[in-house]
């Protein structure tokens, strides 16, 4: 009952992600979570700052304002950085988790 959506930064949003967003709606699958990778590839911290804002407001426009959107900055020795990682399983942890009525 909780979807990952994770989104490559270096390309932007695809037509597959909006797509992907648009059947979660459908079938009523509101609660996504956006992980922004490959965050490393931007030099320049102005160019990143933009690119972050430019693509959680188009999240937010997709799904809902303050969609909760979290940065994986890139790789190091072939994983992610720990508290990163951390961050998000806290935060997957600590949710409530809503009743189920079939």
């Amino acid at each position: 009952d909780l979807e990952l959506l994770l989104i490559d930064a270096s390309y932007g949003f695809e037509l597959e992600t909006f797509e992907f967003i648009n059947i979660l709606q459908v079938h009523g699958f509101p609660r996504v979570i956006g992980v922004l990778t490959h965050l490393d590839s931007f030099k320049e911290n102005k160019q990143l700052r933009k690119v972050k804002k430019t693509m959680k407001h188009r999240f937010w426009a997709e799904l809902y304002d303050g969609a909760k959107l979290f940065y994986l900055s890139g790789l190091q020795y072939g994983r992610y950085h720990r508290l990163e990682i951390q961050n998000l399983a806290r935060f997957i942890a600590v949710q409530k988790a809503p009743i189920l009525s079939w």
